[in-house]
């Protein structure tokens, strides 16, 4: 079993896959979120892993979710 996949808002409402945030990208959430949010209720947030997005949402709900900044974003991979 793969990844989930979840509606994303910012790759055009298209069904992507989403993984468990890490690292830097956990503690901007928890620093991002308005209503101080435990850490166990951050473990429901995830992160698309479409190359170039940074949504970050929800498992259960997709609208409640936010934007990463650009440092966090994927750059592109070339072709060698």
């Amino acid at each position: 079993m793969g990844l989930p996949k979840r509606r994303c808002p910012n790759c055009g409402d298209t069904e992507q896959h989403f993984r468990h945030l890490r690292g830097a990208e956990r503690a901007f959430a928890l620093a991002q979120t308005l209503v101080p949010v435990h850490r166990a209720e951050l473990d429901k947030y995830r992160r698309c892993t479409r190359e170039g997005c940074v949504r970050v949402q929800s498992y259960f709900n997709w609208r409640s979710g936010f934007d990463l900044p650009d440092e966090f974003r994927t750059p592109p991979q070339t072709a060698a």
